[in-house]
């Protein structure tokens, strides 16, 4: 995303286009940013659990457990190119300069939501509402990479001094493990006592990625870490089906992106992705698409709405099953989603301003 920008070459973020081709980026991102329309596309047929046929739900959590991994993903991709051997740890006057080129696009869109949120409710707008809550749902992404930012010193610090250390690469990843995922599912009051019930968050994906990316060889084949992605999937489709039935509402405690479960396949559909080639076409396709995807990202909310209640999408749901709708419904949006996006960066300075 161009609003998410790093410095050149090498050191760009995980929706910036560069200099620099990494061909499995490009595809990593186009797939997460897909991954991310398909949860919204499955929003309203999960929550309608216990008012829909069991299988019409089933079919949603399925597809929302297999893009579970999207949001990890980026963090991931993010870190991975911006934590770099050797790199110097950034500035401040450098770290203002990344902030203000996400900051821009975050606030161009979030007063276009409140915008079109007042319209559409006969209300004032209510201009400093983007500082206490996101303007639009998805937009929660933009805030927590703003706030990785800020971290961004000490996040580089952290991988710089773990990196060439597997001792400390395990003891850090164990800790934010243990810390972040655990009481998610086992509530652990010695954690309160010790008054360490969080450490470092989405940030840690951050330094995950930069590591991972570091070891993109490594002796463990790519089929097994295809395997282990399927196995926690399954797993998430599973827990989830489970604490949705035992409370009889959508539970989504299976979906956090801090669950072990979540966790562990989002790392492992990392380590595929670092392994995969593609042609120059192709190579050529994936980055187009790559380099719109901060647009594709602020815009596909407002598509997805006209998509979900389309006179077209209603009749296909009276003839193909459920899981077809939805896969149909994200395409959908994701095809739509980029034709916009391709509109918008053939004005003159777009990139700078939306992204």
């Amino acid at each position: 995303m161009s609003a998410i920008a790093g410095a050149s070459g090498q050191n760009r973020c995980v929706w910036e286009a560069g200099s620099t081709r990494a061909p499995w980026a490009d595809l990593c991102r186009v797939v997460a940013i897909y991954g991310v329309i398909l949860i919204h596309s499955c929003g309203a047929m999960f929550y309608s659990f216990g008012k829909v046929p069991l299988l019409d739900w089933l079919a949603a959590n399925a597809l929302d457990s297999v893009a579970r991994v999207s949001v990890p993903l980026f963090v991931m991709l993010s870190g991975a190119m911006l934590l770099k051997p050797g790199v110097s740890i950034v500035i401040p006057s450098t770290l203002l300069r990344r902030i203000s080129k996400l900051l821009v696009p975050l606030l161009v869109w979030s007063f276009f939501y409140l915008f079109r949120t007042a319209i559409n409710h006969g209300e004032p707008i209510n201009w400093l509402g983007p500082l206490r809550q996101p303007a639009a749902y998805h937009l929660w992404f933009a805030y927590m990479i703003l706030g990785i930012y800020f971290l961004l010193p000490f996040l580089q610090a952290i991988y710089e001094g773990i990196r060439s250390r597997p001792v400390l690469i395990f003891y850090f990843l164990t800790v934010w493990a243990v810390i972040t995922s655990i009481p998610l599912y086992f509530p652990v009051p010695l954690f309160k006592v010790m008054q360490q019930t969080t450490f470092l968050g989405f940030g840690g994906y951050f330094v995950l990625g930069g590591l991972l990316a570091d070891a993109r060889e490594g002796r463990i084949p790519t089929i097994a870490w295809v395997g282990v992605y399927v196995a926690c999937t399954v797993a998430t489709f599973l827990l989830t089906w489970h604490f949705s039935e035992k409370a009889g509402v959508p539970c989504e405690t299976a979906y956090v992106y801090f669950t072990l479960n979540v966790m562990i396949a989002s790392l492992a559909a990392f380590k595929a992705f670092t392994r995969v080639t593609t042609g120059p076409t192709v190579g050529d396709v994936l980055h187009w698409i790559s380099d719109r995807s901060a647009l594709i990202f602020f815009v596909h909310v407002l598509v997805l709405e006209q998509v979900r209640y389309s006179a077209v999408i209603a009749s296909l749901s009276q003839v193909l099953p459920t899981f077809f709708v939805i896969l149909t419904i994200s395409v959908a949006t994701f095809g739509f989603s980029l034709l916009i996006a391709a509109t918008i960066r053939l004005i003159p300075g777009a990139s700078r301003v939306a992204g």
